[in-house]
């Protein structure tokens, strides 16, 4: 969930549901009025508003002592603003451990660095520190790289792109601007301003003393630490000796680059000499999605700059491809590589790749084709549709109802009546759905208690009240505003009158988190996705010495499904499309990394199935708020829904997962039970279901409902495991098999009549904004 210093500590805390009234069933509630503009200064979305001035006792995104901070970059910095990336320490100043105007340790991989006063420090850090709850690669200064006799009174973002930043180390005299980023083996370096000289000092490592095993043209060769690193600077400059460093003047030049080698072999010293002074200038992620195919391809590109064209060296970067990128491209790929807290990364020679993805599609909800479960069902809906109130405070030491909480209230509301309408309870259905309406009516309308800040600062939507650092921090909006788009996807699918009208303020949301939109300066692109990382980053400030970290990977996934369902529903491909890109790149990345299904990433000695928590430095078997292994393992899996059916993609590491809870439990799970059932499901459905029986009284996780439990459950009980070898040319489909029988299920978000087609031939015909199955023997 959240991942802020004691975010989510509340979290988990309790896990009492809300009672529900047995009485007379609630009466259907009223449409609200037409939204009036709210006091101060606000803006317009559709109908709704969002305040400009900061409500009272919101706090500013600001530093450890609650002090507003402005973004720390150069005055001729030309981007949007961004927060919630892997080098945030860089633009943001958070005084974490007393004044540090530089930057925490900053993991790009291969490369991890940090910016300190006497310019940036370099390490390949090949080895993790393992210990019963995490693993981690943390940095430890190798090279520091810098001008001679210069110390810098801070570091600043000069600009950046899509995984690659510039730091500016300036005094009044001179000025030294450092390239680095995801993926990259160089940093690049140019002195802007001032004649100082470059300078390279190696640190001591105990029990293995550096080693210069090159020198002249050129290029310096060092080993440190039992890693390769090379310099190289521009044609007649020297490098000399001086105390701990290497100085040189450049020969009146004003650049050079330093990389991190995977060895000091002939054929890999001419490989990256022939690469070096081909300088990184910018970095660019672009997707699409072929519906016939069911392919999501994202194709990252990197421009450079040659410096001093001459025989030999070429206008074209190396790159390292994270596993969940070398696993998915037809890129040729290098017999080169590096280790890294994701597992191996295998270097390319060349600007551009291209991943393809294949696409299992999303649900808003699973078919009912479980037999005898009607009755069942009308009871559990009661138990939300009466439910007072529908949309609680929160838990925790503070109970407020803040985007997260209410959030979660709004997907089981949505849900149940997804139900609801399954099973003809037409009562429950019209309640909730109008009751949906009203709440998000509610957050769009610009009011207190309930409302939207936009900070110009830092381009940003926060939501008030807030929680978990999601203003002081900037954290977890992304879990929060997909319960929201989620939502709206769902009314939207029952009234698209009402999601053309709000459409504007839900495109707000979905751009804070994840603008997709390069001309809108509003909100940076991409702000929580790292397109390269594959995955989110959930703190604003990544004020850790471990890095960024990302700790529900299900709820990152859940904005993206929210993305694809809210643009299926309202006819916008490009919103749609951006979804897509998400969920596949997430999906992905979530297996590898969090789960490590191949047992390729995680160190042989963690002794562990799933993080909880990825961090840049490494992995963590704990949350912010508890070490119960229900809590670990349950954190990646809420909220599980149709539209989280990657999460069965791997049969026998749900198997896997589920067996050391049940393992570190010393028993079956109780806390977030449901949830733990409904992950089993995908592997063990009958299992599932018989723990369910034998322990119904349960109380259902705060978003979860019991008849969401019971109707994920049974339904996959019959539908079986998902089928990845099925696709469809609509991305709202999904594919099942069980003893030979194939169903296959398809959503229509559109007013007219939708012919599906499988790619096994099987051709479904969906009523509009309905959904259709079809179950027959495998061919």
């Amino acid at each position: 969930m959240a991942n802020g210093p004691g975010s989510a500590m509340a979290r988990g805390l309790a896990v009492v549901g809300v009672s529900f009234l047995l009485g007379c069933a609630p009466s259907l509630p009223g449409p609200r009025g037409a939204p009036t503009k709210p006091p101060g200064k606000a803006l317009q979305a559709g109908p709704g508003f969002y305040v400009l001035d900061p409500p009272a006792g919101v706090v500013l995104p600001g530093d450890a002592h609650k002090r507003p901070v402005t973004p720390k970059v150069t005055a001729d910095f030309e981007n949007v603003p961004t927060s919630n990336d892997w080098w945030s320490s860089l633009i943001w100043e958070f005084d974490r451990a007393g004044k540090n105007p530089y930057s925490e340790p900053l993991y790009a991989h291969p490369l991890s660095l940090q910016a300190t006063r006497r310019g940036l420090g370099l390490a390949y850090v090949s080895e993790p520190a393992v210990d019963g709850r995490d693993y981690m690669f943390r940095y430890v200064e190798e090279l520091m790289v810098g001008l001679d006799g210069v110390e810098f009174p801070d570091a600043r973002v000069a600009g950046y792109s899509d995984w690659a930043v510039t730091a500016s180390f300036k005094t009044a005299e001179n000025e030294l601007r450092a390239t680095f980023g995801h993926g990259l083996p160089f940093a690049y370096f140019r002195r802007t301003s001032g004649q100082a000289a470059a300078a390279i000092s190696i640190a001591s490592r105990p029990g293995s003393a550096p080693e210069v095993f090159h020198e002249g043209d050129q290029w310096l060769g060092i080993k440190v630490g039992g890693h390769v690193y090379a310099v190289y600077g521009p044609s007649g400059c020297s490098w000399r000796k001086r105390n701990a460093a290497f100085v040189s003047d450049l020969a009146g030049k004003n650049f050079f680059s330093v990389a991190a080698l995977p060895d000091a072999e002939p054929e890999t010293l001419e490989l990256f000499q022939k690469h070096a002074y081909a300088f990184v200038t910018d970095t660019k992620v672009s997707w699409r999605y072929d519906d016939a195919k069911a392919d999501a391809q994202a194709t990252f590109e990197v421009a450079s700059e040659l410096l001093e064209p001459r025989a030999g060296r070429v206008n074209e970067p190396l790159q390292a491809l994270y596993r969940h990128q070398w696993r998915n491209t037809d890129a040729r790929l290098s017999a080169k590589s590096y280790r890294s807290p994701r597992g191996e990364m295998k270097l390319l020679e060349g600007a551009r790749f291209t991943t393809k993805l294949r696409f299992n599609g999303v649900l808003p909800i699973l078919p009912n084709v479980a037999t005898g479960t009607t009755s069942d069902l009308e009871y559990y809906v009661k138990q939300v549709y009466w439910q007072d109130p529908l949309f609680p405070p929160g838990l925790g030491d503070t109970p407020r109802k803040d985007p997260y909480w209410v959030g979660k209230s709004l997907q089981k509301a949505g849900q149940a009546m997804e139900i609801a309408d399954q099973i003809g309870y037409v009562a429950a259905r019209d309640y909730l759905l109008q009751a949906l309406k009203n709440e998000l009516e509610d957050w769009f309308d610009g009011r207190a208690p309930s409302q939207f800040f936009y900070d110009s600062t830092w381009r940003t939507l926060i939501g008030v009240p807030t929680n978990f650092g999601s203003s002081e921090e900037m954290n977890d909006h992304h879990f929060h505003y997909g319960y929201f788009v989620f939502a709206a996807a769902l009314v939207a699918q029952r009234d698209p009158a009402w999601a053309e009208k709000w459409a504007p303020f839900v495109e707000l949301l979905l751009r804070d988190a994840a603008n997709w939109d390069r001309n809108d300066e509003r909100f940076p692109f991409l702000r929580y996705m790292d397109a390269y990382a594959g995955h989110s980053w959930a703190n604003g400030p990544a004020l850790f010495a471990e890095g960024n970290n990302e700790e529900s990977s299900s709820e990152d996934t859940n904005f993206a499904a929210a993305a694809i369902l809210w643009g299926s529903a309202i006819g916008n491909r490009q919103i749609r499309d951006l979804g897509i890109f998400l969920y596949t790149q997430q999906a992905q990345a979530i297996e590898q990394y969090w789960f490590d299904v191949d047992d390729a990433v995680f160190p042989p000695t963690f002794d562990h199935s799933a993080v909880a928590m990825v961090w840049g430095a490494g992995g963590r078997y704990d949350t912010w708020w508890d070490d119960s292994p229900e809590y670990i393992h349950g954190i990646n899996l809420l909220p599980n829904t149709a539209a989280s059916l990657y999460l069965g993609r791997h049969p026998d590491y749900v198997r896997k997962n589920y067996a050391e809870v049940v393992k570190r439990n010393r028993g079956e799970p109780l806390t977030w039970r449901d949830a733990m059932w409904m992950f089993l499901a995908y592997a063990e459905p009958e299992r599932a279901h018989r723990l369910f029986d034998a322990d119904k009284y349960f109380t259902p996780e705060f978003g979860n409902s019991v008849a969401m439990t019971y109707h994920f459950i049974t339904n996959l009980e019959v539908l079986g495991q998902v089928d990845t070898s099925v696709t469809a040319d609509t991305p709202t489909y999904a594919v099942f098999k069980r003893e030979g029988r194939v169903t296959h299920v398809a959503y229509n978000p559109t007013p007219t009549r939708l012919s599906v087609k499988f790619s096994d031939g099987v051709v479904l015909a969906v009523a509009p904004r309905s959904l259709a199955s079809d179950a027959r023997h495998a061919r």
